[in-house]
């Protein structure tokens, strides 16, 4: 197995165009292609989310959040 990195373009109908030409070794025909996507990439489409000052406000934890669970009592003797 041999492995191609390199820039690709993904369309929405499905299709991929490979943005650099294909290397010698690689033969025109069926192949299986595995897809990493990369989150740093410069095509992000989606912002990241900031938070803002009142956003947990309506949050709140049960008054024994830190309470031992009795299904773990047995572990933690």
């Amino acid at each position: 197995m041999k492995t191609l990195e390199t820039d690709a373009e993904i369309h929405a109908d499905g299709s991929v165009t490979l943005l650099s030409p294909i290397p010698s070794w690689l033969k025109p025909g069926r192949t299986h292609v595995l897809l990493v996507v990369d989150s740093a990439s410069e095509n992000r489409s989606e912002d990241p989310v900031t938070p803002q000052p009142g956003s947990l406000k309506g949050f709140w934890m049960a008054p024994d959040f830190d309470e031992p669970l009795e299904d773990f009592k047995e572990y933690m003797e």
